[in-house]
This record gives C-alpha cells, structure tokens and sequence, in this order.
C-alpha cells in the first residue's frame, strides 16, 4: 500500500511551567505587565514567588489538619499553540491533506478509518473527550470513517500509521488516515512528567536512559556532540521542509517553521556546562553522569497525518505516490532501563519481513528523546551519521510525544523524495521497553 498524501504540523516550542523553573515564569510575567522598572523586577519576582510558595504551604497544613485534598497547580505550560485546541490542530492537517487532491471525488467521503495517536490531548481537550477521534472525524465531514485514539506513549503517531495500514493490507479499506497529535502546551506541567516516569521505581527516563549509556561505556562528550550537530542540522533545514500545515495563532502570527530550532540554539561550549538530569525527582536524588537538557529531547506541541491507499485505491485518485509501505513491526520487553535499545529490535523485524539488510537502507528517522539511543544504534550498526536523522531530531525540533511518530513519517518521505533514498524506516522507542518501526520504499527511485 502507498502514500497518497502527507501533512505535519511545525512543531511549536513549549515553555514548561512547574517548580523547576517558576521563577523565570514570574519574571517573564512581571516584565510583560510592564508596570515595574528594570530595578524593581527581581525584587517583584522574590516577593511573587515567596507569596505562592506561602501559599502552596498553608494549602498543604490544611489538607494535614482537616484530611482534606484540594487541587493546587502551576500555570500550565505555554506555547504558541497553547490556545489552540489540539482538535483544531488536527482539523488544520487534515484541511491540508485534503486541499492536496484536485480530483473528481471528495476524499473526505472516501476515508475508510482514521486512527489518530495521542497521549495526553484526548484526556485534556474538553471539547473532544468524548470520542475524542470521531468527533474530529464528523468535524471534517469524514462522515463513513471509523475512528478512535491510540494511546502508547511516544509510539502513538505510528502505531496508529500501522494499524491504519493493517486496514487496507488485512481487512479490505482502500483509504485511511494516521498519524498523531499531541498539544503539550496548555495543560499542567505535572500530567507531562508523569509519562517520564517509570512507573515501577519512579525513576525518571532520562535516569534510564543514563545508566544504559554507561552500561555500553558512552561519554558525555560522545552525546553532546551528536546533539549540538542535531541542532545544526535542524537550523540549515529550516524553511526547505514540506508538507507543512501553516497554523494562524493570530492576526500577526501565522507559525510555518519549527520553534524549537530557531529558540534554543546553543553553542558547543554550552552543551558542556550544562547540568544533568536528576535520576528522580525525589529531593535527595543523585544526578545523572550525562544525560543533560542538551542532549535530550524538549517537549513540543506538533503532530503529522498520512494518507494511505491501496493499490486500486491509488489508481482511483490518479496521484503519484508519496512512498510504499513495506512493513510495520514492534518490539517489547520487561526490562524499563533497556527502552532506549528497542529501536534496533524492531527495525530488525522490519528489515526481516521485507527480506532488506541494514545496510539497505539510505536513511533512518530515529526519535531522539535520549542521544544515547542513537549513537548507540549508529555504532551496533556502523550507520554514518548522513543516514541517521539527517536533518535534525527530537533534540533539534523538539518532542510531540502521540503526534512524533505522524510527524517523523512525513519527515522521512521528505527527505527519501529530496534526496532519491530508496529505503527509509522511521522507529521510535518508548515506555517501558517497547518501540515501534514502519519501512517505507520510495516507488519513484
């Protein structure tokens, strides 16, 4: 089955508001009021800042005293896309996939299924938590569309790819849609990190992922370097990505590039004072031995949906297409702190069932959500770094968790078009100690 049709969002940088950094968000506050003078700001944001941890403490005395819970919260996250519904983020790609087809039929009317991953948004939009998928589908008048949510962390977008592709391969659709999407602006910092954790120890993934790397005797420097070429990459790639969904935040602000890139570049000399990740969040914790900021992912608003359509489904349309799928795999085990080693498994059982050896392939689309997952899939694989994440990864554009597997799948296609690659896999690993990886052929090489 094919490709018909791709769409992402740009990703949209997100501002994580909670203890850790709740001051600089008061200080950004005070200096946006405009009402205190440049002397008068610190000061403002001490008194501020004393007033809410005052409070937060007589909210706690008073659940001690009386047995009571009352729900206290940081300001949620922000971001550009913070006021936009993660349903109407949706609605903007699928418009866009549409307006794509100048055809005879309405495509809309031809869509079979339409499976959307998500992690957090179908818990969180409250005008779609109900039939979170289908109601989006009735809103795009995607009328005869069976629709519903997948909802396995940072697998969600292709996961939902892949089972979209199980309906035409297995059970006789001709078109569907998947993909992702995920809004991680807009709602409170604490539902975020709570899919950071593992859940059977509360360590924090980046505390996972560190004590693999040291396992396999990787270096600080090793990940911060692959992580600062990351970010240049991403920067050079700017603004020649397609397949892009503008978003109209505004009269004055309509989003078209990744936010993440341009916000946050850093200099190498920066990536090595960065301070590491705690193992937990627990008070006392010990600090990881490398994995920083720098050299994992951020969080991001984004998503990507594809069209796939089978061969007669194709030939109806009339359309070139975008790519062929040749195999979806997963791959799962018990052990959490492995999570950033399942890629190379799963790709393995891609390549396996289409009778393709790694070296077969021109280009690989990781999730970084941790550095050290691919520069230790590079190194079990003597894969150059031109055909790992070419343009830049979760680190560089940031990390949509439900809608980053829709988005890398578009990237993929992109860069398997622009730059002639015959056989391209997208993988993503996620908690705890499973991933997913879909290999696609370029039919036009």
């Amino acid at each position: 089955m094919y490709v018909a049709f791709a769409s992402r969002l740009p990703f949209g940088a997100v501002d994580q508001i909670g203890p850790h950094n709740f001051k600089n968000y008061l200080r950004k506050k005070a200096i946006a009021s405009g009402k205190y003078g440049k002397d008068e700001i610190a000061k403002v944001v001490e008194e501020m800042h004393a007033a809410a941890m005052k409070f937060l403490f007589e909210v706690k005395e008073f659940e001690t005293r009386t047995g009571l819970t009352i729900k206290t919260e940081y300001p949620p996250n922000e971001g550009s896309f913070a006021n936009i519904s993660a349903a109407d983020l949706t609605l903007i790609m699928l418009e866009h996939l549409f307006r794509q087809y100048n055809g005879k039929y309405d495509l809309r009317e031809l869509i079979d299924v339409f499976y959307l991953g998500s992690v957090i948004s179908h818990k969180t939009d409250e005008n779609a938590v109900h039939a979170f998928a289908k109601v989006i589908a009735l809103r795009a008048r995607m009328n005869r569309a069976h629709a519903f949510v997948e909802d396995m962390a940072c697998s969600s977008g292709l996961k939902s790819i892949g089972l979209a592709y199980d309906q035409i391969a297995l059970h006789g659709a001709d078109f569907a849609i998947g993909g992702g999407i995920e809004k991680m602006s807009g709602v409170p910092d604490r539902l975020v990190r709570f899919g950071l954790t593992n859940p059977f120890d509360g360590h924090l993934m980046a505390g996972l992922a560190d004590e693999t790397a040291t396992m396999f005797g990787l270096t600080r420097e090793e990940l911060d370097d692959y992580a600062f070429e990351s970010r240049q990459r991403a920067l050079l790639w700017q603004g020649k990505h397609r397949f892009i969904a503008p978003v109209r935040v505004s009269d004055s602000l309509t989003v078209l590039r990744d936010e993440e890139v341009d916000a946050h570049q850093m200099s190498r000399k920066l990536f090595s004072k960065l301070p590491t990740y705690p193992v937990s969040e627990a008070a006392d914790a010990e600090k990881c031995k490398m994995i920083t900021a720098g050299n994992s992912a951020a969080y991001a608003d984004g998503g990507g949906l594809v069209v796939l359509a089978s061969r007669d489904g194709l030939k109806k349309l009339g359309v070139p297409p975008l790519g062929k799928v040749l195999a979806y795999a997963g791959a799962t085990g018990s052990d959490p702190k492995s999570f950033i080693l399942k890629p190379e498994e799963a790709i393995g059982k891609a390549l396996m069932m289409a009778g393709l050896k790694w070296n077969d392939i021109g280009h690989f689309e990781v999730n970084a959500a941790f550095a050290a997952g691919n520069v230790l899939l590079m190194k079990f694989h003597k894969i150059a770094r031109d055909r790992m994440n070419k343009h830049g990864d979760a680190i560089a554009h940031g990390h949509a968790i439900g809608g980053t597997g829709g988005s890398l799948t578009i990237k993929s296609i992109d860069i398997s078009l622009t730059d002639e690659v015959k056989y391209h896999v997208v993988s993503l690993c996620h908690a705890v100690d499973s991933s997913s990886a879909m290999l696609f052929e370029n039919p036009n090489v």
